[in-house]
């Protein structure tokens, strides 16, 4: 083939994906491997061991995954003409390598697959991830270290976050100090891909350094003083590399795969980012838009310029992945998909179709019902349980049970929109939808009616591994990613629905009396 092929990637919570674009940007080849059905020795469900706050999955696994993925991907027509690498993982989620690993790495026998030879490779085989919930002690003395919690937004675009990796770090280096001490090198979820495909340790890109709490939103380095405060003297050795930027080319992948697989050897390799980040890059984003992906966890996007960036204690400002001036601002709640299949399940006998006629029912805020569904612990606000009310009075039960399935969904948007407001989310002018509940018309039209949007959906996409494959071809080309895009635009938006402005308005009417609510949690739960 004489054609150039541009691979992304995206180790996700649940599964390992792949998108394979040409150089006009169509996609020509998708695949996934889902973790809990493709790998079920390793006994994950959704793809992580929980035990109650502490929420982790095997290192091993995701390695395994990539044995599994290249192999499906061997034996397609376009291994040999892919020109360059990049993708997402799941956010903050930390890989600690030992010193022998980071040796096999350098000496990868083609003969054999990955995980054969790194069995032993990592110093702590069960990696924490996002939705581990267990670092409350070690968020509120890295925000005491610097002044509160204020000063460390303003620091690293975040207050201190339980899933975030320095506090993650920090519990390992305090109460698990053997395997730290025999950690030589520290990877984000993504990072791991690049280390993996170069050979070699590859750092993170700068992005996901803003999902550490040990980054500097500013300069994008590492602040040595988080770093001290969250591992010691020794973490910055073990991080080896200050955060890059996006499209930065990091090297050519690794003579293993070419021997095994048939990648060309000079198909190069960009850094990884986060996997919201990657999402915003597929979209394209332009400033007025807002994406909000519903999957596994919910998370709205918006892209802002430096003079309109604000850190707040409760959203997030993190370093775009391909704009080094600017900033993605970000909210991110941890109760997204399982919680509504948690509720349709409870509520409508494992049915969507029923959940979707419960959906188009009348507004349960409307009857006076509003409901708070924090199946997990929650990260906005800080709260687990489930909570209900009927006319602002505390209920165990709504009078009609069905009601949940209503409440659940209002209670999602409602909070999005209350602080899209704080955010400066009056100026917003669409929504882009994306993750795999988008697919559901009738909770985006819920989702317009809340936030008084057009929502829009792109066509078959895998938005993350989508924007990876993106990701790789701007680490190829000489130009900005806005004209790269601009030469040959995505598949294009497609308007899934419009607001009802007269229920917009109801919506509105609420929000007070919403907030108030929440506000009662928080503080009973304190």
């Amino acid at each position: 083939m004489t054609e150039n092929y541009y691979l992304g990637l995206d180790l996700s919570t649940q599964q390992l994906k792949c998108t394979l674009i040409n150089e006009q940007h169509d996609i020509v080849l998708e695949e996934a491997i889902n973790f809990d059905k493709d790998l079920p020795e390793f006994g994950t469900v959704h793809g992580a061991i929980i035990d109650d706050n502490v929420v982790t999955s095997p290192t091993l696994m995701w390695v395994k995954a990539l044995d599994l993925l290249l192999r499906r991907l061997k034996n397609s027509s376009y291994i040999g003409s892919i020109r360059g690498i990049s993708g997402a993982g799941q956010q903050h989620g930390s890989v600690y390598w030992n010193k022998d690993g980071i040796e096999h790495l350098k000496h990868l026998d083609p003969t054999k697959e990955l995980y054969e030879q790194l069995d032993d490779a990592f110093s702590i085989k069960q990696s924490p991830i996002w939705q581990d919930a267990s670092t409350t002690q070690e968020c509120r003395a890295l925000e005491q270290s610097v002044g509160g919690p204020e000063a460390l937004a303003k620091l690293t675009g975040s207050k201190a976050y339980e899933r975030f990796t320095g506090n993650q770090i920090a519990k390992i280096h305090h109460h698990n100090k053997k395997a730290y001490d025999e950690t030589a090198r520290i990877n984000l979820v993504s990072s791991l891909l690049a280390t993996l495909l170069l050979g070699l340790f590859g750092p993170m890109d700068s992005a996901e350094g803003s999902g550490t709490n040990m980054m500097n939103i500013n300069t994008h380095q590492w602040d040595r003083k988080l770093l001290e405060q969250c591992g010691g003297n020794s973490l910055y050795e073990k991080l080896n590399k200050e955060p890059v930027e996006g499209g930065t080319l990091l090297g050519n992948i690794s003579h293993y795969y070419v021997e095994r697989y048939g990648f060309h050897p000079d198909c190069h390799i960009m850094p990884f980012t986060g996997d919201n980040s990657a999402t915003l890059v597929s979209m394209n984003l332009s400033e007025g838009d807002c994406v909000v992906s519903l999957g596994t966890s919910d998370t709205v996007l918006v892209y802002l310029k430096k003079d309109a960036a604000e850190p707040t204690t409760e959203s997030h400002l993190m370093a775009h992945p391909t704009d080094p001036e600017g900033f993605m601002g970000m909210l991110c709640y941890k109760n997204g998909s399982l919680a509504r299949e948690f509720i349709r399940d409870s509520y409508a006998n494992g049915s969507w179709d029923e959940f979707n006629e419960y959906l188009n029912k009348k507004e349960a805020m409307q009857q006076g019902d509003i409901g708070f569904y924090y199946w997990m612990q929650e990260i906005i606000p800080f709260a687990k349980g489930i909570y209900r009310f009927e006319q602002g009075e505390a209920v165990k039960e709504f009078k009609d049970k069905a009601v949940n399935v209503k409440a659940i969904v209002e209670s999602q948007f409602m909070s999005m929109c209350v602080r899209l407001q704080r955010m400066g989310g009056d100026s917003m002018k669409r929504v882009l939808a994306s993750g795999g509940a988008a697919a559901n018309a009738n909770i985006l039209q819920l989702l317009s009616n809340i936030l008084g949007l057009p929502v829009y959906r792109q066509k078959g996409m895998n938005g993350a591994s989508l924007g990876g494959a993106l990701l790789a071809k701007f680490g190829t080309v000489n130009t900005s990613f806005e004209e790269m895009m601009a030469q040959y635009p995505s598949a294009g938006l497609e308007l899934i629905c419009s607001p009802d402005l007269e229920k917009t308005k109801q919506y509105a009417s609420y929000k007070q009396q919403f907030s108030n609510l929440e506000k009662e949690i928080v503080q009973n739960k304190e």
